[in-house]
Order: C-alpha cells, then sequence, then structure tokens
C-alpha cells in the first residue's frame, strides 16, 4: 500500500474531524450526515420520500380530523349542545308488548314534563309539517321549511330576531294566524325587504308575517328557509289533533345533560306504565358519537398511511448499504487510527436516523403547508361554514410521527451499521 498516500487520508480524516473524540463524536456523526445529504441531494430525497409521505400522511390525517371535530363541535354549540330531544318511538318495545293508550307524544306530555321534572328548565314541541310552496300574490318559493312549534323554539335554538318579533304565548293561546320567515324566504317573496304585517298563503291558511329570523346555518342546513307558525295554529286549523312529532328540552343551568335525560326518562316511563316507546337523544351525545366516529376513522387512517413509513425505512436501510460499501476505505482509516467498533456503528446509526428525520420534519413541512391552504380554499368558498374548515396543525402527533421516523431509521439502519462496525480494517484500507 502506498504509504505515503494512507498517511495523507489519516491527517485529512483528522482535520475534517471524522476520528471523533470522547462524547462528540454523536454531534460528529450528524455534522457527516448533513454533509451527506447536501452532498447527495437527489439520491437523499429519493431516500426519504417514503418517509416524507409517511409522516405527510399521518399529520394531514389528524389535521382533518381535528378540522372535522371542530367544526361539529362549533355548529352544534349554536344550537345549544345541552338540548334533549324525546321522540315517540314504539319500534324500541320488546317482544309482546303493546303501547297501549299511548299513541305518540302530545302537548299534555309537554305540560306533564315542565311541571313534573324539576330540571328542566323549558320544553318545545314541535311538527315539521309537509313541504309545499308558499305564496304572496304571484310570487312564490318552493319547498320551504314549515314546522309549527312555541314561544320557547327560538331560545332553545339560539336563534336571532333580525325585525319584528318570535311567537309568543299568546300567540298559541289564541291560536293566532301568524308566522316567523327566514331571510331568504322575505327575500324572495317581498323584493323590497318589507315583510312585517304582510300575509303569505300556503295551502289551506294564511299567516302574518310577524318577525324575520336571522339565517344559520347548521350541519349542511339552512333556517333561511323556514317558516314558523304556532303549534295550536296548525292543530286546530290546519293538522288536527294534539300530536308532537318531537319535544326538545333544555335543563335548569348547573344541571348535567346526563342527569335531567334519567329524571325526564323515568317522567315518562311512569306516565306511560313502563312501557318502552320513547326514545331520548341529546346534541351533546350527538357530538360524543359523531366525534368517536370520526376520531377512529382519523386513527385507522393515519395507522394505514404510517405504514409507508416502513417502505421509507427499507429505503433507508438500502441507502445506508450503499454507503457503507462507498465508503469502505474511510471505515478501515478509522479503524486503523484506533477507532472502536461503537464509534462506528454510532455514526452509520446516527446518519440513518438524521435522513429519517429530517424526512420527517420535511413531511411535517408538507401537511403544515397543505392544511393552510385547504383552510384558505374552504374559507374562500364558505365551506362548510363561512370561516371554512379548521385545519389545526398538531403538533404532539406531528412530533410524535417525526420521532417514529427516526425510530425507524435507527431500526433499519442498525443492520448497515452493525456490517460497517464488522469490517476488517486491513481488507477494507485494500479498497481502492
Amino acid at each position: 500500500m502506498n504509504e505515503p498516500k494512507l498517511q495523507t487520508d489519516i491527517s485529512e480524516l483528522k482535520r475534517a474531524g471524522k476520528l471523533g473524540r470522547s462524547g462528540s463524536y454523536v454531534f460528529q456523526s450528524f455534522v457527516i450526515a448533513l454533509e451527506m445529504l447536501r452532498m447527495h441531494k437527489l439520491r437523499a430525497l429519493l431516500t426519504m420520500l417514503g418517509v416524507i409521505i409517511g409522516v405527510f400522511s399521518v399529520t394531514i390525517i389528524i389535521m382533518l380530523s381535528a378540522g372535522f371535530q371542530a367544526y361539529m363541535s362549533g355548529e352544534i354549540q349554536k344550537v345549544g349542545a345541552d338540548t334533549i330531544i324525546l321522540f315517540y318511538d314504539p319500534g324500541r318495545m320488546g317482544r309482546g308488548m303493546t303501547v297501549g293508550n299511548v299513541k305518540g307524544l302530545t302537548n299534555d306530555d309537554i305540560t306533564y314534563l315542565t311541571r313534573n321534572v324539576s330540571v328542566v328548565d323549558i320544553a318545545s314541541g314541535i311538527n315539521q309539517l309537509p313541504s309545499q310552496k308558499i305564496f304572496v300574490g304571484e310570487r312564490e318559493l318552493s319547498n320551504p321549511r314549515i314546522m309549527a312549534t312555541d314561544q320557547n323554539f327560538q331560545e332553545l335554538n339560539r336563534m336571532n330576531i333580525l325585525e319584528g318579533r318570535s311567537l309568543a304565548e299568546y300567540d298559541l293561546r289564541e291560536r293566532a294566524n301568524v308566522c316567523v320567515i327566514g331571510e331568504e324566504v322575505r327575500d324572495k317573496l317581498f323584493p323590497d325587504k318589507k315583510a312585517l304585517g304582510k300575509l303569505v298563503s300556503l295551502k289551506g291558511i294564511t299567516l302574518e308575517v310577524i318577525g324575520v329570523y336571522e339565517a344559520m346555518e347548521f350541519m349542511g342546513q339552512t333556517t333561511a328557509r323556514d317558516v314558523i307558525l304556532p303549534l295550536t295554529t296548525a292543530q286546530d286549523k290546519w293538522l288536527g289533533g294534539d300530536t308532537v312529532a318531537f319535544i326538545t328540552l333544555r335543563p335548569k343551568e348547573g344541571v348535567k345533560v346526563a342527569d335531567a335525560m334519567d329524571r325526564i326518562w323515568e317522567a315518562m316511563m311512569l306516565k306511560s306504565n313502563n312501557r318502552r316507546v320513547y326514545r331520548l337523544d341529546s346534541r351533546e351525545s350527538m357530538m360524543a358519537i359523531l366525534g368517536g366516529i370520526i376520531s377512529a376513522a382519523g386513527m385507522i387512517l393515519a395507522a394505514v398511511a404510517a405504514l409507508s413509513l416502513l417502505v421509507g425505512g427499507i429505503g433507508i436501510m438500502n441507502i445506508m448499504l450503499v454507503s457503507v460499501t462507498e465508503r469502505t476505505r474511510e471505515i478501515g482509516l478509522r479503524k486503523a487510527v484506533g477507532a472502536r467498533r461503537s464509534a462506528i456503528l454510532g455514526q452509520f446509526l446516527v446518519e440513518s436516523a438524521t435522513l429519517s428525520l429530517v424526512g420527517g420534519l420535511i413531511g411535517m413541512g408538507v401537511a403544515w403547508t397543505l392544511g393552510s391552504i385547504v383552510t384558505v380554499l374552504t374559507a374562500a368558498n364558505n365551506w362548510p361554514t363561512k370561516g371554512g374548515l379548521p385545519t389545526p396543525f398538531p403538533i404532539g402527533p406531528a412530533l410524535g410521527a417525526a420521532a417514529f421516523s427516526a425510530l425507524i431509521g435507527l431500526i433499519f439502519g442498525l443492520y448497515p451499521a452493525i456490517a460497517a462496525a464488522r469490517l476488517n480494517p486491513i481488507d477494507a484500507l485494500r479498497k481502492e
């Protein structure tokens, strides 16, 4: 072997800091890894591609999942998460049971609950009527949402009056032919937007407009096409009977929704002689169920996406094996001047972990950029709300994915590192 050339290589290696000193070889290995990335940019990018895609996929799925959960939470909060809904649902009864004289929910059930369940603050019965055209002279609007309810409907659903007033108790007592309409109904039927005191016609009934509701979006539906009339007016002059489709209730302040639901259920079981013909839901429980479904789906998708990290790990193992082959002479030089196996092993492990970690950080950056673009585009299109879909960056899970990518680099870089550490210095120095 050419002795002068060997001495020159050793001197250069020392000046570059590649021989390492006690307590500093990890940092030196990290610097070398970054230098390798700089020298072989395209090769490094192709090697990191699997890790980049894996971390990006996991992060963006978690961001979108969190965004939809935040959207649902905001939608429920707009109309009141503490609202409880009571349905007549005889299909839940067991075999052999009968409904007896319980034919459905009625006005009496509303009075019974407000008087006998102390935790109930307010209650409102609702009937949704068949959709039909609404007329004002020659102008008409197809398929408005027509609901018959009472004076508590506005408060229970956090609806705001733009002009005029909402339904009042005396409207129900007098069975008045009045209604409150949504913004779109007003704009379509009254181009001058002067609707108060004017008459609108539905099939079989004419109503005076006493108020206009501010449009509110909820889970893809809008109140802008609503026509609200007194429950007693619809029952006596249009539908007949005293039944309601469902009853919405709100517990008193400080009472938990679950506790209020238990008390309401006990009261209805007592009234119906323990016939299970009712069903109770709450917007709070609906939000929890939907949030759980979205979260579970997001975690499953994230786990599937994380499989690409394994593919990225295989690519890192391959490139590190190539690196060991390319740097065989360097390894021989290090061993010739006293480098231990642990130092060689550590260097290649740090390099593979650095390669994977950089890929993970790039993946995080791409996910953050795409999430920001999604928020901007959805806000520009007012979907699913006027503020767009929020995509909060999950710092914790993202850092976890990046750390996991570094772990993948360590695991898949272990075999090439061991192969490098086991090289015979004599054979390594002979390699040209």
